[in-house]
């Protein structure tokens, strides 16, 4: 990676060409709205791009050879940074190779600038090389697309620069991808004499020696009167934490449950599980029907942040006869059960603080109950379960949250992981990080390594082995990074998360599952990786403990492929018929 210059120059008005000029405008644009952050996948249509990018001492440039890869790697640093980043791409199925990345920014509502190089229209369908039709190629995906003619002298800079801030103020109000498919011709590379394009230039001349943005938009920002607190008052809310990209928000979540004697429902990503006002097993407590019918006394449930874990708190939702309230920015819909009464449009902290005089102080026998349903579960049924010291999945997690830095990114991958991670992570300090608007299993070690190379800290990757052979390639991207990262591979020979859905048993395996029978250690060896392959819970801990002190480490946990079906099975169980 390139850093970029913390120093400012006017825009200069000479360039080899108008391609040229015209993607020099385009990067200035872009980092004039405070995005410095350019990934770069090699390419020759896209030349004008990323020599602009290249020579702008503002920009920090990302390159990687797999635009798939690159996507989610962008997307990532994007998680981690939540600012936009943009991704700059060549003509043809490269463009095509971001639409998993772009699917899954849409869903979490992560700001990624797309670039493609296209060929001019007269190279379109007629059998020229590399030239397939890239217009809106990912749909109704980006919140804004643009189909960017061939540069030309007879189209005013006026009319790029007023677009790409159109873009910018899109995607501001509705986080989310936007696209700028440019249609580049030849000549595409620099010639040895620069052009002076003064004239040309003259309708945007204030723009030339300023450093601001070309367009400014006034924003409103919302308001959030204490019209909602009198509804609130003496009621029994139940707070829900569910995805969150900013601890601070998190934070004020926890503190405004605790404030006002609420209880709070903690998801995984809220990186909130640690608080002590959390009933952190309420996954498993949701099957217990004592638990629900008092869980169920709430008159109000207000949920902040998206993208739940637990299905069984997603059923309760759904069954939920009071009213139920969102807080989230935006104006995507959040609301898989239909049933939504309030949505605020605004972030944690803004709500919270509208809400900014006390609240009566409700009957507080309600949260006791369910704090002792929590501690009970947690004393008789969960401690004892995990004292075995076996060497399983469920054990690896536990013992995972007791060693992580605090504060640091945690990445964890779909399927069995999160849900795990969601049950069991109690102690959890970290900054967690996932792929949960479309829940695929492509590109979360890109997306991962993202986050490293944007947080600069100690990043800890818990994912399953079929998520990592599918992204494997991307292990090329840990050359960028001067952190430690870790990365835990549950390896259970093929898709376990299978074992908990009603597959049908005859074609599980050999349709479903996988098996592959393959372990880590000589892909490790390929990419310079320590590598460990613990057989013992202390063993995994040392090696931990080790890993904190490397650049680049594996630890590959080798376990039965229906150990954590059984063992969830016997605990559900247990918990089902518990009396409190």
């Amino acid at each position: 990676m390139r850093e970029a210059s913390t120093s400012s120059s006017p825009f200069t008005q000479t360039a080899p060409n108008i391609n040229l000029l015209w993607a020099s405008l385009f990067v200035e644009e872009l980092v004039r709205n405070n995005i410095h952050d350019f990934c770069i996948a090699p390419g020759s249509r896209s030349t004008p791009l990323t020599l602009a990018a290249a020579s702008h001492k503002e920009v920090n440039t990302h390159i990687h050879f797999d635009e798939r890869g690159l996507g989610f790697f962008a997307l990532g640093i994007s998680l981690s940074s939540n600012k936009p980043v943009v991704i700059i791409t060549t003509s043809g199925s490269a463009v095509a190779n971001l639409y998993p990345a772009v699917i899954e920014a849409k869903q979490s509502n992560i700001p990624l600038i797309i670039l493609s190089a296209d060929r001019p229209p007269e190279l379109i369908n007629c059998g020229a090389n590399q030239a397939i039709d890239q217009h809106a190629i990912f749909a109704d995906y980006p919140v804004f697309f643009r189909q960017i003619p061939s540069p030309s002298l007879q189209i005013k800079p006026n009319y790029l620069l007023t677009t790409i801030n159109q873009g910018l103020v899109t995607q501001k109000n509705s986080p989310a991808p936007i696209h700028f498919n440019i249609a580049f011709p030849e000549p595409l590379y620099p010639q040895k004499n620069s052009i002076n394009y003064q004239e040309y230039l003259s309708p945007v001349k204030q723009w030339l020696t300023a450093n601001e943005p070309f367009t400014s938009y006034i924003m409103q920002e919302s308001s959030y009167k204490n019209s909602s607190q009198t509804q609130l008052a003496g009621k029994k809310v139940l707070i829900i934490a569910g995805r969150l990209q900013d601890k601070n928000h998190a934070e004020a979540i926890a503190e405004f449950a605790n404030n006002n004697h609420y209880p709070l429902l903690a998801d995984i990503q809220s990186s909130i599980t640690a608080q002590g006002n959390n009933l952190f097993y309420y996954d498993l407590l949701l099957v217990n029907k004592e638990f629900q019918a008092q869980l169920a006394q709430a008159d109000i449930i207000i949920q902040f942040g998206d993208k739940l874990i637990s299905k069984r708190l997603e059923q309760f939702v759904a069954q939920f006869n009071g009213e139920y309230w969102l807080i989230q920015n935006g104006n995507q819909c959040i609301d898989p059960n239909h049933q939504l009464n309030k949505r605020f449009a605004s972030n944690a902290c803004e709500w919270i603080k509208s809400q900014s005089n006390p609240l009566p102080t409700i009957e507080q026998n309600w949260l006791v109950k369910l704090t002792q349903y929590n501690q009970q579960i947690s004393q008789q049924i969960i401690t004892p379960f995990l004292a075995n010291n076996r060497f399983c999945e469920i054990n690896i997690v536990d013992a995972l949250d007791k060693l992580l830095p605090a504060d640091n990114p945690l990445f964890i991958g779909n399927s069995m992981p999160i849900r795990i991670s969601d049950m069991f992570m109690k102690n959890n300090q970290s900054l967690v990080f996932s792929n949960r608007g479309a829940s695929g299993i492509d590109g979360l070690l890109a997306t991962a390594v993202g986050v490293a190379k944007n947080a600069q800290q100690v990043t800890t990757l818990l994912i399953g082995d079929t998520s990592f052979l599918y992204d494997l390639n991307s292990l090329a991207l840990l050359k960028q990074l001067n952190h430690p990262f870790i990365i835990i591979v549950i390896n259970n020979d093929g898709g376990a998360i299978f074992n908990l859905l009603p597959v049908p048993a005859q074609q599980k395996q050999e349709f479903y599952q996988l098996p592959h029978g393959l372990t880590f250690s000589d892909s490790c060896r390929q990419f310079s990786i320590d590598y460990y392959n613990p057989r013992q819970l202390d063993e995994f801990k040392g090696n931990y403990q080790t890993a904190l002190k490397n650049r680049v480490s594996l630890i590959e946990i080798s376990v039965k492929n229906d150990q954590t079906s059984i063992q969830l099975e016997q605990l559900k169980e247990l918990i089902k018929d518990a009396t409190f």
